[in-house]
């Protein structure tokens, strides 16, 4: 764990760092995490407020995780207020960084910028890049996920590539050291498809796998954003000789007790797929669009909607994507926080 010792100048003044994240019920809470978890590490070495440009249940969940934050209606007012007194860092936290708004950043304050998993040009004017995948997806399964340090000598932009740079919060980790040993057929299994979960898979799978032979002890975590629970009620409608073996979880904080208490988890393309796989729970992943699928053909077990109709027989097998498999081991996932807040923090 990163200490205040270790980060702040003797004597100087504690840094301001602003962070710039998005989230609902469109785009989930992916993002909106991440950034509150990597802002506590941060905020034992640094004074951390937030902006945002989503609505009151995002500014709830920000205010929730302990952070001032203020909701303006567009990028020119971002500026304003970073130009008004510029933070020593600007961390975005956003897939959609606007490119004029990074330059205007770069070229008009003289704060650090740092962007995480954004997939727009703005990268190139940011001082640190954070993505979890390879820049070139390739055709090497393994070479999708490395893990890689370096600064460009062209720009002098730091980049940090692979799963060794997901911030999970420390229960993940914490689980993690106490190992496990996932129970061969499953008897508890775990849906968690975000935050928000906008194409309700978390309705769809719970049906397949209330309609299958085998009986299962069945946990549904349903996110802040999550507003599809009048089609999870009928679904348990559709069973109500099996409804006794769900346990519905909405909003909690326990997540990664529920992980761990899994013996297989069933999960979107995302965070949640790398919280099972850090805390030693075996996944199915779902992939929601091509690039989820390009991204992780050949190195996760995927299962396309279309094909939940196998899913008694993927379980009744086995074939599961687990820490155990070579390539994941090799993620090292989220074991990078400390070096990012290095990079993150003025020197």
């Amino acid at each position: 764990m990163v200490t205040t010792e270790k980060h702040l100048p003797d004597g100087g003044p504690r840094p301001r760092i602003c962070v710039i994240t998005d989230g609902g019920q469109q785009m989930g809470m992916g993002h909106v995490q991440q950034s509150t978890t990597l802002a506590k590490a941060l905020r034992r070495s640094a004074d951390v407020f937030f902006l945002t440009k989503s609505d009151e249940h995002v500014v709830a969940a920000i205010s929730e995780a302990g952070f001032k934050v203020s909701a303006l209606a567009d990028d020119a007012q971002i500026f304003a207020l970073l130009q008004s007194a510029p933070p020593d860092v600007v961390l975005f936290d956003k897939i959609d960084v606007d490119v004029g708004l990074a330059r205007q950043i770069r070229a008009g304050l003289p704060s650090r910028l740092v962007i995480f998993t954004n997939l727009t040009a703005a990268n190139a004017v940011a001082h640190m890049v954070v993505l979890q995948r390879a820049a070139d997806l390739g055709t090497d399964p393994a070479s999708r996920f490395r893990n890689e340090a370096f600064t460009d000598p062209t720009s002098g932009t730091r980049y940090f590539y692979g799963p060794r740079y997901w911030v999970l919060r420390p229960e993940f980790h914490a689980y993690r050291q106490r190992g496990k040993t996932p129970r061969r057929p499953p008897q508890r299994i775990l849906l968690a498809f975000g935050g928000s979960d906008p194409t309700n898979l978390t309705s769809v799978v719970l049906d397949t796998l209330l309609g299958g032979e085998t009986l299962n002890a069945i946990d549904v975590i349903l996110g802040r954003h999550f507003a599809h629970q009048d089609a999870v009620e009928r679904v348990l409608e559709r069973h109500p000789e099996r409804r006794q073996a769900v346990t519905l979880h909405r909003n909690v904080s326990n997540v990664a007790e529920l992980m761990y208490a899994a013996d297989l988890a069933i999960t979107a393309a995302g965070i949640s797929m790398f919280e099972a796989l850090c805390v030693g729970t075996p996944v199915i992943v779902i992939p929601q669009d091509t690039l989820q699928r390009d991204t992780y053909r050949g190195v996760m077990r995927l299962l396309e909607v279309d094909e939940l109709a196998q899913l008694g027989d993927i379980i009744g097998r086995g074939d599961f994507s687990s820490s155990g498999n070579p390539i994941i081991a090799a993620m090292e996932i989220g074991d990078g926080l400390e070096e990012l807040i290095d990079s993150i923090l003025p020197q």
